[in-house]
């Protein structure tokens, strides 16, 4: 199973590694279509160099005090307010930037009424693969909010991807 999982990351990081830059722009921009969701606290994420560029919809969530971004801690999530992306994010982990715990707020998971969770890979039953570390399997099994894969239409797998039972299936993707 591993080795199968592990063939489709290689596979999809290539296809999303090979996108143009005017792809990725469209992409980013249509992503501000987020917006428009009626949720107050909404945990995005920090793109990876060729994850689809959310810096756009993450500021002006900021602007709107709604955004909220993770911190790896450990093995776990730990999620914070970001009111200024600017001046409260850091590099943490994976050369991610992550809130500064010393300039943001910590807040409770539960807290939280929408995700925007990441992937590598998609497919049509809501499902995803990350990189396979199980960060945001962990943090999603104990929640009850709407969780929403997000990233580019070509992310999205025309096969039912192979599952385990630590697997979280998400209520919907927004690929652009």
């Amino acid at each position: 199973m591993m080795l199968k999982k592990n063939n489709i990351r290689k596979e999809f990081i290539k296809l999303r590694n090979e996108l143009s830059p005017i792809r990725r722009s469209l992409a980013s921009k249509k992503s501000l279509k987020i917006l428009k969701l009626n949720f107050a606290k909404i945990l995005s994420f920090a793109p990876k160099s060729k994850e689809i560029n959310l810096w756009s919809l993450n500021k002006k969530l900021a602007e709107e005090n709604r955004l909220y971004l993770p911190k790896v801690n450990a093995l776990n999530l730990d999620i914070f307010e970001v009111t200024n992306p600017d001046e409260e994010l850091i590099k943490g982990n994976f050369n991610i930037l992550e809130p500064d715990p010393t300039k943001c707020k910590k807040i409770d998971p539960s807290e939280i009424s929408c995700i925007l969770v990441p992937a590598i890979v998609f497919d049509k039953n809501n499902n995803r693969l990350g990189f396979g570390r199980g960060y945001y399997d962990r943090f999603l099994q104990n929640l009850n909010c709407i969780k929403i894969g997000v990233g580019f239409l070509e992310q999205l797998s025309h096969s039912k991807l192979p599952l385990e039972i630590h697997d979280i299936k998400l209520d919907h993707l927004f690929l652009f």
